[in-house]
């Protein structure tokens, strides 16, 4: 037996004894460790191992912490345990352990708490990966509005104390998943495609080196669009008010 396994099947059956709830320095230290050990695997690309750990703590977190209070804690147990199983390929898990942390961990944000910063980055992960593959498995507009929502709330899970650049990674999406519903809707959410596009590249995220994406942007109606495009004074991020304005209202 590895001295990793021995460890985990130790620190569960300590868990086993006096009951330990989250919050409790006993039981911060032992999530501390398991972390750790998660957090190093991780680095040395050893997700089996990854996903074996944070499972494990999954199982004594719920014991410790059953009405998910500790929403930090959970942020990292979930988004690891995602990471892994995205790089395992176990997609169908991936999504579904997603389905649970956007659920488990959407109530009772505080906004100005930096420790629940882990929480925010670990629901817009989800949502994020939710969209994309709602996405690319739409053949209906409804199914393609489904992806738009959760882009939109990955996008509105943001808080005044962050950076707008925590949102650098999803613009891709955003415009992928407003790019095919456009497609299908006849200009509906041009605008919305275009809005994402020109913020992506104030941001310099070069989402031009998609072909696709370059096509567009040499377009005159987009050029138009970007030659007028100006942020709001008080608000530099896409808002889920666009969703409702169509190509008409431009």
């Amino acid at each position: 037996m590895n001295a990793q396994r021995l460890l985990s099947l130790i620190l569960s059956a300590t868990l086993a004894g006096p009951a330990l709830a989250a919050g409790d320095d006993k039981f911060d230290d032992y999530f501390d460790t398991q972390m750790k050990a998660a957090q190093k695997a991780m680095s040395e690309k050893r997700y089996a191992s990854v996903k074996e750990t944070v499972t494990e703590l999954e199982k004594a977190l719920a014991k410790a912490d059953p009405s998910y209070g500790e929403k930090s804690q959970w942020a990292y147990v979930l988004d690891f345990k995602r990471f892994a199983l995205v790089e395992m390929g176990e997609q169908e898990a991936a999504l579904e352990s997603c389905r649970r942390t956007v659920k488990v961990l959407a109530s009772n944000d505080w906004p100005y708490l930096e420790e629940f910063n882990v929480v925010r980055a670990a629901r817009r992960a989800c949502h994020n990966m939710l969209a994309w593959e709602h996405s690319a498995a739409a053949t209906t507009l409804a199914q393609h509005e489904e992806a738009i929502a959760q882009i939109e709330q990955c996008f509105a899970t943001v808080s005044p104390i962050e950076d707008d650049s925590v949102l650098d990674n999803f613009y891709e999406t955003r415009a992928t998943v407003y790019l095919k519903a456009n497609a299908l809707a006849k200009n509906k959410y041009q605008p919305q495609l275009f809005d994402t596009l020109a913020r992506a590249d104030l941001r310099k995220l070069a989402l031009d080196d998609d072909p696709e994406f370059a096509k567009i942007m040499k377009t005159p109606a987009y050029l138009s669009f970007r030659k007028d495009f100006k942020l709001p004074k008080k608000n530099t991020r896409p808002g889920i008010n666009l969703s409702s304005i169509s190509s008409d209202d431009r």
